[in-house]
């Protein structure tokens, strides 16, 4: 995988932090929304058409499907916008919905011009991720569509817990020379999948160097990599899994013995979102727990 591109889907995947916080207390609707970040774009449409009809503009990646679960389905009319665009006001918004890496100056542009933030905080796993659902719910007034969007994850993560797969295998997500420890929306994945993350068993947390020559004297039973493609079929993942196992050491490792250098769509390995489940998903379809 190209460097520059391995170095985007570890920056756009989750981020460590402090113990989840307590929901927000009810944040007021709002008419206008811009919606500037990816899990922002992918949960405002997956709530459904009143949710839709209130979103003036999505964020600049929406339509890409390297990053983006929710590549081409806003329609064209649905401004795109980046964070720095004077046009971003030109929307009209009173809301906007950033992350807690938002630029500070961005935060003053929209402020200064009376534009309500909501900010997303922590990206860690499912359970961030119910609560982003639950406080972007209520501000487009539809909790029970929210509700439907969890109990929708919950089912799909009970399925996956009963195709758990014996042994329990230990995984490493690794690209560039980093790796997903404890406190990432992998440590989530690899739970999900019936896999142990093996660089929070070395004692590591968030997202760390890891060299190459550390990574294979773990002898990792899985190693999880992503792969620039949109779905886990494109020749780009069989290319991303070849040229890991051609890279110096790999090839000894227990993973390359037993076929287990597993490439997973950016999209779904970087995902903060409903992206997360699809990839325990995908995972446990490729090392024989169940069906894609």
């Amino acid at each position: 995988m190209p460097r520059r591109l391995a170095a985007v889907l570890f920056a756009l995947s989750s981020c460590t932090g402090e113990p989840e916080p307590a929901r927000e207390p009810g944040d007021p609707p709002a008419r206008r929304i811009v919606s500037q970040t990816i899990l922002s774009d992918e949960v405002l449409w997956a709530l459904g058409p009143a949710a839709q009809a209130r979103v003036v503009g999505v964020s600049a990646l929406a339509d890409d499907p390297r990053y983006s679960g929710a590549a081409g389905v806003w329609p064209p009319a649905v401004p795109r916008r980046a964070l720095t665009s004077e046009g971003l006001l030109a929307l009209q918004p009173d809301l906007a919905v950033i992350a807690s890496f938002t630029a500070p100056e961005v935060r003053e542009l929209l402020s200064t011009h009376g534009v309500r933030l909501l900010e997303l905080t922590q990206f860690r796993g499912f359970a961030d991720y119910r609560a982003h659902v639950r406080r972007l719910a209520a501000v487009v007034e539809d909790p029970a569509a929210g509700e439907r969007l969890v109990a929708d994850l919950d089912a799909r993560l009970a399925r996956l817990a009963a195709r758990e797969p014996a042994p329990r295998l230990a995984a490493i997500s690794w690209g560039d020379g980093h790796a997903a420890a404890a406190g990432t929306s992998f440590d989530d994945i690899a739970e999900a999948a019936g896999l142990s993350n093996l660089a929070k068993e070395k004692g590591l947390e968030g997202h760390v160097p890891v060299a190459l020559e550390l990574m294979v004297s773990w002898d990792p039973p899985v190693i999880v990599i992503a792969c620039p493609a949109a779905e886990p079929d494109d020749p780009a993942c069989r290319a991303a899994e070849a040229a890991t196992a051609a890279l110096p050491g790999v090839r000894a490792t227990a993973a390359a013995r037993d076929g287990r250098i597993v490439a997973v769509p950016g999209r779904a390995l970087t995902s903060t979102g409903e992206g997360m489940a699809r990839a325990a998903e995908l995972l446990q379809a490729r090392l024989g727990a169940g069906p894609p």
